[in-house]
């Protein structure tokens, strides 16, 4: 009930950006009271009593590190700027001697305290770069993770590599939109179709989508990959177009479906445990709860030639390797491995045979 509270309370701040949030977990609200007690005492004197950039990144920052939360000074420079209104990080530097307002400190100390319950730096500003594209991001929508960025990358090289115009692209797991707003928004060969069981998803999705001017690209559907392979629209069904998910087929199949093993989950950040939606990330037992339909439906929507590419746990790819070699008669072929920035084996490419 108390991460609840924590949940509803910082959502409500970081949406508003002025309301103050009072839930934080156990004996962190004496301390976070005294804190902010000195500098609350501006707001009742001229802005020029309150506390310059470069003071706030120092306090809050320590602050953050000593109640371990990751990445302390990148946490309170995001959240400077977006208080600011800073375009920059790199501004944050630039103005260290720059003051804030008495609304202004009002409203970061609000989301410092956020950032103390372990809310993720994203949902508290609303909004995260991904690759050159800027979406917006509530909770618990899944946040987009940069070594995703590679992924884009590589379905972009085979895009650029071909000569069609005219090829069709399907996203299986969309939640911002992530994925297919930026292969849309650094490519005009494609056209896009992308699917998510959660109807929140789909939503943030469509927001994203308008935001950045591609809906004649983009059509977003809520519909569920089935454990047989199969993919079934939701009963609200009401995409921008017509779907027979039994018979259309497409060049590129892509997807960053669910693949953290279950027992694996209680491993996670609070960033993860308590905000974001776990079931974006619950692979089931063996972290292929999702994969393995990924594959059976790749295996009939795939067009001879085409390609699926999947971002994946180090592990599985040589499982996914083992799978399409046994299972020779989905004609599917393994292609290549990729790296991710640690040199993980992280993303996994595979054909389907003419």
């Amino acid at each position: 009930m108390l991460y609840r509270q924590i949940l509803r309370t910082c959502v409500l701040a970081a949406n508003k950006s002025v309301v103050k949030c009072n839930a934080r977990a156990g004996n962190n609200v004496i301390a976070a009271k005294h804190s902010l007690g000195s500098c609350r005492s501006c707001t009742s004197n001229a802005s020029s009593s309150c506390p310059t950039i470069g003071e706030i990144v120092e306090k809050w920052s320590r602050r953050f590190e000593n109640e371990a939360v990751p990445e302390p000074i990148e946490s309170i420079e995001h959240i400077l700027a977006h208080v600011v209104g800073f375009k920059k990080l790199l501004d944050v530097t630039n103005f260290r001697d720059k003051r804030l307002t008495n609304d202004q400190l009002d409203q970061l100390e609000s989301l410092c305290q956020c950032r103390l319950s372990r809310m993720p730096v994203q949902y508290i500003i609303g909004e995260w770069d991904f690759r050159d594209i800027t979406l917006k991001l509530v909770p618990p929508i899944f946040i987009p993770r940069p070594e995703t960025e590679i992924l884009v990358d590589i379905v972009l090289k085979r895009l650029k590599s071909s000569r069609k115009n005219d090829q069709e692209i399907m996203e299986v797991g969309c939640g911002s939109g992530a994925i297919s707003l930026a292969l849309a928004h650094s490519s005009n060969q494609a056209k896009y179709l992308a699917i998510d069981t959660s109807p929140y998803a789909c939503d943030l999705t469509r927001v994203n989508c308008s935001q950045l001017g591609l809906q004649e690209r983009l059509t977003i559907v809520q519909a569920t990959l089935e454990e047989d392979g199969t993919v079934k629209p939701s009963d609200t069904f009401n995409a921008q177009e017509h779907i027979d998910f039994e018979t259309r087929t497409f060049d590129y199949i892509v997807s960053n479906p669910p693949y953290v093993p279950i027992k694996d989950l209680l491993k996670l950040e609070p960033e993860i445990k308590i905000f974001e939606d776990l079931r974006a990330l619950d692979g089931g037992e063996d972290g292929l709860k999702i994969i393995k339909p990924l594959l059976k439906y790749s295996a009939k929507a795939l067009k001879p030639g085409g390609h699926l590419f999947i971002e994946v746990d180090p592990g599985h790819p040589e499982y996914i390797s083992f799978f399409v070699k046994k299972y020779d008669t989905l004609k599917l072929r393994y292609e290549h491995t990729y790296k991710d920035y640690c040199n993980n084996d992280r993303f996994v490419e595979i054909s389907k045979i003419p």
